[in-house]
């Protein structure tokens, strides 16, 4: 069987789950990590490691190439860097494997599918859960029809983020870059951007692929002092009238979620936070349960290396990722100035190390109100909530499109 080697860029952050991996699993899967790449790696927690087994870090991917190569080149860095990031990889002739979300705007996404058509190379994005047997099964049931028609997908994510996690870099929160690139960073785009593309994800004609949306429409705020939203409310439709509603906050200070409500014409899939189980209660009372989408978090690395040598697609391809973007490019424009909380609203929380919690009083149950509604704040008629605009998404080739 052939050896892959695989290349690691971006060593802090959610790169360490990758290196924890690499470090302890790479021979069992007959991989060989040959290289961490970052410029300054302060957040990497295995730089011990590199050191002992000599592996080596290069600053970029340019110094790496030129004294080196990988099969497998594995991506985490900040979003506005996939696209580059991934043109140079596959330019070198290496694979990719690149986290989530695929890009920030949907002009780039598509840039990153043309070069890997062109190069014939491999590249899968990194959202877990489309890795995850759960979700491959389940998958498998609705391109079936075994659960009948699809008809509504709402999901809710509450996750409080405080000052720590919007310090923590140079471009959380972010619009754009310092050089222009847009970075669109926000809680539906980043954090908790796996479980919108879920919904997408499980309505795909093909394993790699998912439905499109072709329309959206977005309540958008924030209560943090931050460029962006932390707060979303978000309704699209597919173009087979599947509508999709997404709920998801930073602003809060209960963690709940990931939660969702799959409805279908035969059944209803459930699914509450980290629970091992996710039943389709059918509506001639059976149930058969899917199982946990969060069983094997990093699967998507190692099914990469075996699809270096299989020649496979990735269970999430780049054209599988892009209705995502796609969404989220137009729920910005659906409110294209964010919408703020009223101050005789906002709470704080300080946290023993130094973090500081910046939540909304009520926003938790408006949000749970609207999930059980299925309607967006401004419906349900929240005094502080703003109707975004409906956006057409059907010919939606670049963002920003209306503005």
């Amino acid at each position: 069987m052939k050896e892959v080697t695989v290349a690691m860029v971006a060593l802090g952050g959610y790169g360490n789950s990758y290196l924890a991996e690499l470090f302890s699993l790479a021979a069992t899967h007959n991989a060989r990590f040959v290289a961490g790449i970052d410029p300054n790696p302060v957040g990497c927690r295995y730089l011990e490691a590199f050191k002992e087994t000599g592996i080596p870090i290069y600053p970029d991917l340019d110094s790496f190439y030129a004294e080196a190569w990988a099969d497998l080149v594995v991506l985490a860095p900040p979003i506005h860097l996939h696209l580059p990031f991934t043109l140079k990889a596959l330019a070198h002739g290496s694979h990719v494997l690149c986290e989530k979300p695929v890009t920030a705007t949907v002009q780039d996404a598509w840039k990153m599918a043309e070069a890997q058509r062109a190069s014939g190379k491999l590249v899968g994005i990194g959202y877990q859960w489309s890795y995850s047997a759960a979700i491959q099964a389940l998958k498998r049931d609705v391109m079936a029809g075994v659960l009948g028609r699809p008809l509504r997908l709402r999901t809710k994510v509450f996750w409080p983020r405080g000052s720590a996690y919007y310090g923590r870099n140079t471009w959380a929160a972010k619009l754009k870059a310092p050089n222009g690139e847009w970075i669109l960073d926000s809680p539906a785009h980043n954090a908790t951007a796996h479980y919108l593309h879920n919904c997408f994800y499980i309505l795909g004609d093909t394993r790699e692929t998912s439905a499109w949306p072709v329309d959206v429409q977005a309540e958008l705020y924030r209560a943090n002092p931050v460029e962006n939203y932390d707060t979303a409310a978000i309704r699209c439709h597919t173009a087979d009238g599947v509508e999709i509603l997404f709920y998801t906050t930073h602003a809060v200070p209960n963690n709940i979620g990931p939660i969702f409500r799959y409805e279908f014409e035969n059944a209803v899939v459930e699914y509450t936070a980290y629970s091992e189980s996710m039943p389709a209660h059918f509506h001639d009372g059976s149930v058969k349960d899917y199982g946990n989408p969060y069983a094997d978090q990093i699967g998507k690395l190692w099914q990469a290396v075996a699809a270096v040598r299989t020649g496979e697609p990735p269970a999430c391809s780049i054209e599988g990722a892009i209705p995502e973007v796609l969404c989220i490019n137009g729920a910005q424009e659906s409110m294209w100035e964010i919408a703020g909380f009223p101050e005789s609203l906002i709470r704080y929380r300080d946290n023993a190390d130094g973090d500081r919690l910046t939540w909304v009083e009520g926003l938790q149950e408006a949000f749970e109100s609207c999930f059980e509604q299925g309607r967006l704040p401004s419906e349900a008629g929240f005094p502080w909530a703003k109707a975004g605009k409906l956006i057409d998404l059907r010919d939606y080739r670049e963002f920003p499109k209306f503005h």
